[in-house]
């Protein structure tokens, strides 16, 4: 039960009705009652004084008695305390990464360390070294070396070298992109990765361990499957934030965090698998058809689509549902699709429109 905390005024009242109940002994041997009650009196004064005082006490107390439990802790709280209690680190502000695709014209060697840009306000270095073939083009791989979303880069986009490369004639992203590039975990992830771990120890490689190291190196979708590749093997299936597919560098780092001597403990051999998204058209009536409530519709089937996890059954009741909690809407008919769907293990849905039609 939630402890109501007394409004200043109660508590100027409580005190009042103290200072009433117990009369003081004067000098010369009379009783004196003091009363907060009477205006501008100096014992109103340190009544509304106390009252105040104590309010911020009670409210002190109460946040801090929130601080010791994991679901209302806060970052500047206990909940570092908490997650060094249960082994559950926060996830700092993760660098993009990704391959570039290098041609030259002329045999040499890109050293670790070496920058490309794009306008020089940020830059992303090169962490393998790459030996360059004339008249070849070969795949590197780089980092953003400023952390956070400002590394991601779509594929296809054109770097240049900080520093001239003899012979390069081309540094241009390749088909997946730069990616991974993320601010510091927002806390509401932070917390729930603690709460899993509280609830769901490790248990020597069960799937919640896997799904828990996946989350940890970066993944926002998990899906452990046995035996993916035969007896003794596991796939751990994952998607990235946004409901988009990882790319091979993500998948390379999520693998490393699994494949982690530390975390070789009693488990089968574990394969990282990307994700393949499903696009979801539906067809669709509603009444009334308006504007307005097409664009609300939209909303919520995206929604619904957004809710699900990685290998989930789409009912078609649940989408009706979210349909029909549109406020306005009267009545609406799914011409597509016709009947429950059952997604692969390795894929997840995302919306890709509604075809509209005129309500009969």
């Amino acid at each position: 039960m939630t402890l109501e905390i007394p409004t200043p005024s109660t508590i100027a009242r409580r005190f009042a009705a103290a200072l009433l109940a117990n009369p003081v002994t004067a000098s010369d041997g009379s009783q004196v009652v003091l009363d907060a009650n009477a205006p501008g009196s100096v014992e109103q004064v340190l009544g509304g004084a106390f009252s105040m005082e104590m309010t911020g006490v009670y409210r002190y107390a109460r946040d801090w008695c929130l601080e010791l439990m994991v679901t209302t802790a806060t970052p500047n709280g206990l909940l570092p305390q908490h997650a060094v209690q249960w082994g559950v680190p926060r996830i700092a502000a993760q660098s993009a990464i990704g391959n570039v695709l290098v041609a030259g014209t002329l045999p040499t060697v890109v050293p670790i360390g070496q920058a490309v840009t794009i306008d020089g306000s940020v830059n992303w270095t090169v962490t393998a070294e790459t030996t360059l073939v004339a008249g070849t083009t070969v795949s590197m791989p780089v980092m953003a070396a400023t952390s956070g979303s400002v590394g991601n880069l779509a594929a296809g986009t054109a770097l240049t070298a900080v520093t001239p490369i003899a012979g390069v004639t081309s540094v241009v992203v390749d088909g997946s992109g730069l990616a991974g590039g993320a601010a510091i975990e927002a806390a509401d992830s932070w917390r729930a990765r603690i709460i899993d771990e509280i609830r769901n120890p490790p248990g020597g490689g069960t799937p919640d361990d896997y799904v828990k190291w996946a989350k940890a190196a970066g993944a926002a979708y998990v899906n452990v499957v046995g035996g993916w590749l035969g007896v003794g093997t596991v796939g751990v299936i994952v998607a990235m934030a946004g409901r988009v597919a990882p790319t091979a560098a993500q998948i390379s780092a999520i693998q490393a965090y699994i494949d982690d001597p530390s975390r070789k403990i009693v488990r089968a051999n574990a394969t990282v698998i990307p994700a393949t998204i499903v696009s979801k058209t539906i067809v669709l009536s509603i009444d009334p058809d308006t504007l307005t409530a097409r664009a609300a519709v939209e909303q919520a089937v995206s929604s619904f689509y957004g809710g699900t996890g990685l290998g989930a059954e789409l009912y078609l009741s649940q989408l009706s549902d979210a349909i029909s909690s549109v406020a306005g809407e009267t009545s609406h008919l799914i011409i597509s699709p016709t009947d429950n769907e059952q997604l692969a293990p390795n894929q997840l849905t995302v919306l890709g429109g509604v075809a509209w039609q005129a309500a009969s």
